[in-house]
């Protein structure tokens, strides 16, 4: 497999569901294109195991938990947290085949994480490379609105629109966008190892809708937008505003939201080559928002990624019939400035890919002879 499917980083902690998702009932999700089913032990542990019967293959999740162990609905067999047949009806002894795969997972800012590669290296990472930046989820002052979709587009795609915010002045016109946002922008895009950082600022520019109604702008004002991108596929916006000649610098475009503003987590999960987990949080302090226009807003921000699912997902059936197009992605003619940010993610993800197809050679080279 190439392109896509070999872009599927596997030594890395992705999302595999709010943490409020995971109960003791079975959830069954496909990730990097594995079936995983997730559910918690008895004393409120995650666990991930492998979705697939080694006997007959129906989903684990069509069958049910019983205490800390599952059983499948099919023919009975039981199998332990770790994965383990522990029971087979009718059967004094259990087969070595009668295993499934569990897969290391973590909790952290209210997202379960899951390890697709080797287990034995997440073990080494102590969660260390868990992404640890949502950091205002879980702050009482602030008010969050969180959502979930399921996307029929590569991860790449979406990717790709959360790191060229120019796209607000059209896709979400109604609401934080504007067409100032593209037409009179400073950008810049800075490389830090794996990360990629791109801002946008502008000056003396109309207030974007929702600028107005929450903020309570009435004339020009200066506005900057800033996205990171951190493998495999999270990426971090700050978008902040304030008067005209407030002063706000690079050093604030990461980081401060001025007047009013607010800032996005987005944690992605390739489901498969053309499809993609979203999982996505809004948070701004509470005392930004009128109690009277709360629901609005939320509904508002509850729109938003509706309004770039249709873009994306459009994108892809397009794509998929391009006969010059590889392995489901993008296809330009050509590149704007603005892409600066998206093709120095996709040079990131060849390269860790890369590395990571490197490291998994020199283990099968190591490997000693039976």
């Amino acid at each position: 497999m190439t392109g896509t499917a070999d872009l599927m980083l596997r030594d890395h902690w992705y999302v595999a569901g709010w943490s409020g998702d995971v109960t003791r009932a079975p959830l069954s999700r496909i990730i990097l294109g594995e079936m995983v089913m997730l559910f918690r032990r008895e004393d409120g542990t995650a666990i991930a195991l492998e979705d697939r019967c080694p006997h007959r293959n129906l989903p684990l999740s069509e069958g049910r938990v019983v205490g800390n162990l599952v059983e499948c609905g099919y023919h009975g067999l039981v199998f332990n947290e770790f994965g383990k047949c522990t029971h087979l009806p009718g059967s004094d002894t259990i087969p070595s085949w009668a295993g499934v795969r569990r897969f290391p997972v973590i909790e952290r800012q209210g997202w379960v994480l899951i390890w697709m590669g080797d287990p034995e290296d997440a073990e080494h990472t102590d969660g260390a490379s868990a992404p640890d930046f949502a950091l205002r989820r879980d702050d009482p002052d602030w008010l969050t609105i969180s959502g979930y979709a399921h996307v029929k587009c590569g991860y790449r795609l979406v990717l790709d629109n959360l790191l060229d915010l120019s796209h607000l002045a059209y896709v979400h016109s109604s609401t934080t966008g504007n067409r100032a946002l593209a037409e009179n922008a400073s950008l810049d895009c800075t490389v830090d190892s794996d990360r990629v950082r791109v801002t946008r600022s502008m000056e003396n520019i109309e207030a974007a809708q929702a600028f107005v109604d929450y903020a309570g702008y009435g004339g020009m004002i200066d506005r900057w937008q800033g996205s990171e991108f951190l493998p495999p596929s999270y990426i971090y916006v700050n978008s902040g505003s304030d008067s005209v000649d407030s002063g706000a610098g690079p050093d604030t475009w990461m980081n401060e939201q001025g007047r009013w503003g607010f800032v996005v987590y987005h944690g992605l999960t390739p489901e498969t080559e053309r499809t993609t987990h979203q999982f996505w949080s809004v948070s701004l302090p509470s005392a930004w928002v009128d109690p009277a226009k709360h629901d609005v807003f939320v509904d508002q921000m509850k729109q938003i990624p509706l309004e770039d699912l249709a873009v994306y997902e459009a994108q892809q059936r397009a794509i998929d019939l391009d006969p010059g197009a590889v392995d489901g992605d993008a296809n330009p003619r050509g590149t704007l400035d603005a892409d600066r940010g998206l093709l120095a993610m996709r040079r990131i993800l060849r390269r860790l890919y890369g590395e990571e197809q490197d490291r998994r050679r020199d283990h099968r080279v190591r490997q000693p002879e039976l």
